[in-house]
């Protein structure tokens, strides 16, 4: 395994990774779908891709953790946002939603956010009327996923005519770096706000202590250390070292949805025995999809907690 330089580079550049930007990712052949842009200007009268065109307002509902505070930037009911168009879902032949992204917007327009800041998942549904698209539907924010304001957003097939938003995110923290993902299940008339699953991607700490890099070789390719990353502190070698990464895929061959697979490789060192040479990981977990939830039947996630 090789990893870069700097991790927290890496997981800014999968956080705004670009998505797909039509409901089935189609070849040229399919029938051409209103833009991410052209819906949002139906959503939200006004909206254009500019400074001030970007700035609406949005309600944001009650969610779990708004009462305990832990996402700054972010109150219940009305607020200040800017929208960012993400993707567009075909929902059957004559249904559309529109994914956007949400974040808090300062006084000058633009973005207003720290690291604790998540972006809104919010949908909005629309109808076709002849030739032409118009709303059926607001349902609004219906999540907060993401770091800084930033999630990447894309489409994925759960089963042969059913759809979800997946949405990866991640961020690091004095040396300790994770990934994470978070599928919701869409419909003609709403995307539902309880995720069908929720897990670790990755877990990086490589950076998070002198000695990590040592225990880690040679199945990990050394780097530069990044000081600003690093806590400097705690008892030497009374730490696990780790640098694990995943790959996921969903089994949508069948006319229910099919299994979740996430294929997890890396190393990592025990505390318990920081002298001995790094454990190889090459392991997968299978989830199965019954009742909107994917629950593990196969293997487990060895991505530690941050």
């Amino acid at each position: 395994m090789t990893y870069p330089m700097s991790w927290r580079r890496h997981v800014r550049r999968a956080a705004v990774a670009a998505t797909c930007m039509t409901a089935l990712c189609a070849g040229a052949s399919a029938p051409a779908l209103p833009s991410p842009a052209q819906l949002a200007a139906l959503a939200f009268p006004g909206w254009s891709d500019s400074t001030a065109g970007r700035v609406h307002s949005a309600t944001l509902p009650p969610l779990p953790g708004m009462a305990r505070g832990i996402y700054a930037g972010w109150s219940t009911g009305p607020n200040r946002v800017v929208v960012q168009p993400k993707l567009v879902l075909r929902t059957d032949a004559s249904h559309l939603t529109l994914i956007a992204g949400l974040v808090p917007a300062g006084d000058d327009g633009r973005a207003n956010t720290t690291q604790a800041t998540p972006m809104a998942l919010a949908a909005y549904q629309f109808e076709q009327r002849g030739t032409a698209w118009g709303v059926s539907g607001r349902q609004g924010i219906f999540a907060l996923r993401g770091f800084s304001g930033a999630a990447a957003v894309r489409e994925v097939a759960l089963a042969a005519r059913r759809r979800a938003v997946a949405v990866e995110y991640g961020s690091c923290w004095q040396g300790y770096c994770g990934t994470w993902l978070a599928v919701y299940e869409a419909g003609r008339d709403m995307v539902r706000r309880d995720a069908a699953v929720e897990l670790a991607l990755s877990g990086i700490n490589v950076d998070s202590a002198p000695d990590c890099q040592r225990r880690l070789a040679p199945l990990v390719k050394q780097h530069a250390p990044d000081p600003s990353a690093r806590d400097g502190g705690g008892a030497a070698d009374a730490h696990d070292c780790y640098a694990i990464e995943s790959t996921w895929t969903i089994d949508a061959t069948h006319e229910q949805p099919g299994d979740l697979t996430i294929h997890y490789q890396g190393a990592i060192s025990r505390a318990e025995a920081p002298a001995a040479p790094p454990s190889a990981i090459d392991q997968r977990e299978i989830l199965h999809y019954g009742n909107g939830k994917y629950r593990a039947v196969s293997g487990f996630s060895p991505v530690p907690a941050i």
